[in-house]
């Protein structure tokens, strides 16, 4: 006999709910392949049979949230570390915490347009898959894929474009006393500062994506640092810049670990991204304890 499994508690950002124990291959397959964070059923009911079925599958008790609750971790990369969520921290901040944020074709989801340029899709892409991304995105746009993503024929990955992916598991951050924070009324000269020092895309609404800092002198804004990506356990630090007439005096540094502090208040683990070309930067990161992550070095492909 199969039973409802519904949570009594709220699940976690990036968590799937299980309905029935029959339903239980199909939705631990999906969620897989959307880059969930894990699956939740609520056995409260259920025959011993049925739970010993979950456990044998790898669900795990003793929730805090009830002890009827059986959970199924799908954070584990093939290294045996809980990155898996970063093959892929665009669908798994839009399939989690961001899901406010996303615009969606089929299992294919992307931010709006106005808050940032990132796109995911599945694990195990299908053609039908490749398609939404087309009438999602458009041809001739550009987006990244995860590592373990097979491009078809016809798709191209863009030449010079590649990027690394650095995990802050040792870094703890320092809040920093010159560090104020930043608000939708700052985006203008936000902006500005991006368009001088071009750290990568920062868009109208992309301060809605979480917490962002800068340094102003005499009331200027010479250096910033925020939040963007955010799959589940994870924080991304972006736009890390700082005005030409000021650098050499620490301020990205001092930036990225008032940031990464925040993050750890949360219980959360900082994350970076950086363009391989970009030395300077992923030596300063590098420098501060981030480790580069071989998986999550993304590629991109423009939609054809």
């Amino acid at each position: 006999m199969t039973t409802s499994a519904r949570p009594t508690t709220p699940t976690r950002p990036g968590e799937v709910v299980l309905a029935t124990v029959a339903d239980v291959g199909e939705v631990v397959a999906r969620a897989r392949n959307r880059y969930a964070a894990g699956v939740l059923a609520d056995t409260t009911g259920w025959t011993d049979g049925d739970r010993r079925r979950l456990e044998d599958l790898g669900f795990r008790g003793g929730d805090p949230r009830g002890a009827a609750l059986r959970t199924l971790d799908l954070t584990i990369a093939d290294d045996g570390t809980p990155t898996r969520l970063l093959d892929n921290p665009a669908l798994a901040s839009l399939n989690g915490e961001h899901a406010r944020f996303a615009e969606r074709r089929g299992e294919v989801a992307r931010y709006l347009p106005d808050v940032s340029v990132w796109t995911g899709i599945p694990e195990h892409p299908t053609a039908e898959d490749w398609e939404d991304v087309r009438g999602l995105i458009g041809s001739g746009a550009v987006f990244g894929v995860g590592a373990s993503v097979v491009v078809p024929e016809g798709w191209h990955t863009v030449e010079g474009s590649g990027g690394v992916q650095l995990t802050g598991e040792s870094i703890e951050g320092t809040p920093d006393a010159e560090a104020v924070e930043l608000t939708p009324d700052d985006v203008p000269e936000m902006t500005e500062l991006v368009t001088r020092t071009k750290p990568g895309p920062f868009l109208p609404r992309t301060i809605e994506l979480g917490r962002y800092v800068g340094v102003r002198r005499e009331g200027r804004l010479i250096a910033m640092a925020g939040e963007r990506l955010h799959p589940p356990g994870w924080t991304e630090i972006s736009a890390v810049c700082t005005d030409e007439a000021f650098r050499g005096q620490g301020l990205g540094r001092r930036l990225v670990l008032d940031v990464a502090y925040g993050i750890r208040q949360r219980g959360e683990v900082p994350l970076m991204h950086a363009a391989a070309g970009n030395t300077g930067a992923i030596g300063l990161y590098q420098h501060l304890g981030f480790r580069l992550r071989d998986r999550g070095a993304p590629r991109f492909v423009q939609v054809p």
